[in-house]
């Protein structure tokens, strides 16, 4: 279980990192970075990062939910009020 909102966003970086095209793997991830244009998340590779944190946290995310879904703070925003729900 996380607990920690920095353990969630640990977690979520290092998911984030696996699905990053090689060339920006290496970015900073804050939480205004846009996961598009900044971290060059296409829907392929957005529809991986959402089944690696539905694996990781347990957690169902709705379509709906990660299309609202641009900055990797948002992400973070996101996973932490599911985990909530969850629990």
């Amino acid at each position: 279980m996380y607990s920690a909102d920095q353990d969630v966003a640990v977690a979520l970086e290092q998911i984030v990192r696996r699905y990053a095209p090689k060339n920006r793997a290496s970015i900073p991830l804050a939480p205004d970075t846009h996961l598009t244009n900044d971290a060059g998340i296409d829907s392929p590779r957005m529809i991986d990062i959402v089944l690696g944190v539905e694996d990781e946290f347990g957690i169902c995310v709705e379509d709906e939910d990660i299309q609202r879904v641009k900055t990797f703070g948002q992400l973070v925003e996101l996973v932490k009020v599911r985990v909530s729900e969850a629990a």
